[in-house]
């Protein structure tokens, strides 16, 4: 029982050393680093490809709203994330493999931007709440 615990504890302090917020000057995150939050600090496609592999894997919550986003494909190696929110910025095309990157997926928020069409793929899926609005 006494080495389950020691165990236990490894993996936490590993865990803590290895993950942490990206730049406090791009991001915010709460303190369990479940909630990442990088609204309105004009970030572009090239700046989310840098900060992805320093978004803990742990993020269950990503917000990215009120930037200069075209794109989402850079966005991976995040299992856990359950609520995305792109809103306000000027994406104009979503993968139809979205939902197989983000299978947790639960919450969608992409309103104003230039979408103009919404993959097949989107209908079939009737669990994610979406926020296509322009």
């Amino acid at each position: 029982m006494l080495f389950l615990y020691f165990i236990s504890i490894f993996y936490l302090i590993k865990h803590s050393l290895t993950e942490q917020c990206p730049s406090s000057d791009l991001c915010i995150c709460s303190s369990d680093l479940t909630i990442i939050t990088c609204t309105n600090r004009q970030l572009t496609d090239e700046i989310l490809i840098n900060l992805n592999n320093q978004f803990p894997k742990s993020t269950i919550v990503l917000n990215l709203s009120s930037n200069s986003l075209t794109s989402i494909n850079s966005l991976t190696n995040l299992n856990n994330l359950q609520i995305v929110d792109l809103s306000y910025n000027k994406i104009s095309y979503l993968p139809s493999n979205l939902f197989t990157k983000f299978s947790q997926l639960s919450s969608l928020y992409i309103s104003n931007n230039l979408i103009k069409t919404i993959p097949k793929t989107f209908n079939e899926i009737s669990n994610i709440n979406f926020d296509i609005s322009n």
